[in-house]
């Protein structure tokens, strides 16, 4: 509808006779323009019908004289008296292009909170992710909108980059290292990245957020050969003795022990098998023979003759992360079995060098450095452990001072 206006004169600075109008119609590249006119009329009831008259006649020839174009044209002009009165904001906006989307036929615009968002990616993320990623990101999306507050369900554009500093950094006040809160903060650009390449967002918020030092992270140290005894020894059943026997003996991830198949296991051969979660995408194939405390347990605990058949069928279905994932009853049974996750490494001369933890992952060092410390080769150690880079598999190695002794003893004496 055209808006009537007076104008001044600019010589008397008195108001003109005639009324003026103004209205909107489409241009030839899409957008809109502002036409204004004089009607030539005094009173305002015969100005109003001549601005329309103007408006309909200059719409019919631009082509938008259907009811259609007219709707959308009278909700950019509701936008455009928005602004004027400084009343736009981004809620009547996404209302406004929603509505014209609506009347123009096209889907209508969706208005996703925050809340709504997480559990549209993580649905989707099901599907194309393995479980324990996702379960990483359902517990690091669940602890950011608990973090946000009455923000989570807000509209998805009120999340700001300092909101995800902020939390960021608190990842670090609670205790954890800066390599956890890098790896939430990496959850976060996945999460709002996705919800810009579907238009639900303009710019992820996420994306300026620079990632923590992550010198504070600490290092790991395997179990020691009794240590690990102690820990089959409080397993709480035969499922938890057998995937702990597979850390120690096989170098196996607890998300691969636990979710390992009787095909995989080829007790005619005494062979085990399989391709790790880490690196399927790459199809590395691990394929060692069974150790004898292996070979031993599944003598006693025979795997079904279905290849398809869970191994540990009590925790195959259970995730490795979260409260009550297989990572956090492994720590009980740590508890149980009364070792300690964290130990303070010391130099020569006892002084504290830093802090190293332990978890399931720790059995993984076992294994390689037990390998290392009987003189198997590097290249075969690799082998076992899945391991393409040098680099990569010189962190699981640690020697013992005795292997180290009798390496030194093998470089001969000066000659006298």
């Amino acid at each position: 509808m055209a808006t009537l206006y007076r104008k001044t004169s600019p010589t008397t600075g008195k108001g003109l006779p005639n009324w003026y109008c103004f209205f909107r119609v489409p241009s030839s590249d899409g957008t809109t323009k502002q036409i204004h006119r004089s009607t030539g009329r005094k009173t305002k009831k015969e100005a109003l019908e001549v601005a329309n008259a103007f408006e309909r006649e200059t719409q019919k020839e631009a082509g938008a004289d259907d009811s259609t174009a007219q709707a959308i044209l009278a909700k950019i002009s509701e936008a455009g008296e928005l602004a004027l009165k400084g009343r736009l904001n981004p809620a009547h906006a996404r209302r406004i292009i929603g509505e014209i989307m609506e009347v123009s036929g096209e889907l209508n615009l969706v208005n996703r909170t925050c809340r709504g968002w997480f559990t549209e990616w993580l649905a989707e993320k099901k599907v194309s992710t393995k479980p324990a990623t996702v379960a990483f990101y359902k517990s690091t999306t669940k602890d950011f909108l608990a973090f946000i507050g009455e923000r989570a369900d807000k509209h998805i554009e009120a999340i700001t980059s300092q909101d995800i500093r902020t939390f960021r950094d608190s990842i670090v006040k609670r205790g954890r290292t800066g390599k956890t809160a890098n790896h939430k903060l990496k959850c976060l650009r996945s999460a709002f990245g996705d919800a810009v390449k579907v238009s639900a967002l303009l710019h992820n918020p996420a994306a300026p957020v620079k990632q923590l030092d992550e010198k504070d992270s600490t290092a790991r140290l395997p179990f020691t050969a009794r240590e690990v005894a102690c820990l089959v020894k409080a397993a709480p059943s035969a499922d938890w003795k057998g995937v702990i026997l597979l850390g120690a003996f096989a170098g196996m991830r607890l998300g691969d022990a636990s979710t390992l198949k009787a095909g995989n296991i080829d007790l005619a051969r005494s062979v085990l098998k399989f391709t790790p979660q880490k690196t399927d995408r790459k199809g590395t194939v691990v394929e060692m023979p069974l150790h004898p405390e292996l070979q031993a347990y599944f003598k006693e605990h025979q795997p079904s003759p279905f290849p398809g058949t869970p191994v540990f069928s009590t925790l195959e279905k259970v995730t490795p992360a979260g409260r009550n994932g297989l990572s956090a009853k492994f720590r009980a049974i740590m508890e149980d079995a009364e070792i300690d996750r964290h130990l303070t490494r010391r130099t020569a001369d006892g002084a504290a060098r830093d802090t190293a933890s332990r978890s399931f992952h720790s059995l993984r060092h076992t294994f390689t450095s037990m390998l290392a410390n009987a003189d198997v080769p590097e290249e075969v150690r690799m082998r076992m452990t899945g391991h393409t880079e040098t680099t990569t598999h010189q962190l699981y190695t640690s020697l013992e001072i005795e292997t180290l002794r009798a390496g030194l003893e093998k470089i001969p004496n000066l000659a006298k």
